[in-house]
């Protein structure tokens, strides 16, 4: 009786094995502890090492589209990194490109909704109607 106590902790995953009262004393807890025992053996005699797969779950952050209300916040955001210098130079030119094609765009729209006119306005100074 005194064997079969000893052999409860045999498992090759170091987990209890459970012995029956009678019969052989098992070396594995269950089918998938004997499996992954194979395993390990077959690979340690064919000069590879087991690989141990671990599963976790890993959440990537994706961009969700700027809706029609976030814009007001990026293009401040924009104006208070260009203020501090947060923009590198070799980027100005891109960002002048797109500045000039935003700028066309709206004043094509302007005329259609009524917009406050941008040319030599103080308009430029904050957006959203914030005070300047």
């Amino acid at each position: 009786m005194a064997r079969r106590a000893a052999a409860t902790v045999r498992a090759w995953c170091g987990g209890l094995v459970t012995p029956r009262s009678r019969g052989p004393i098992p070396k594995w807890c269950s089918a998938t502890c004997r499996h992954r025992a194979w395993e390990q053996s077959r690979a340690a005699a064919s000069g590879r090492s087991a690989v141990e797969v671990v599963e976790r779950r890993v959440e990537i952050p994706t961009a969700v589209p700027l809706t029609r209300r976030d814009w007001a916040r990026v293009l401040r955001e924009l104006t208070t990194q260009l203020d501090d210098g947060r923009v590198y130079d070799r980027d100005l030119a891109t960002l002048a490109a797109e500045l000039s094609a935003l700028l066309d765009a709206y004043r094509r729209r302007q005329h259609l909704s009524h917009a406050p006119d941008l040319r030599g306005a103080k308009v430029l100074g904050r957006f959203s109607g914030e005070p300047s």
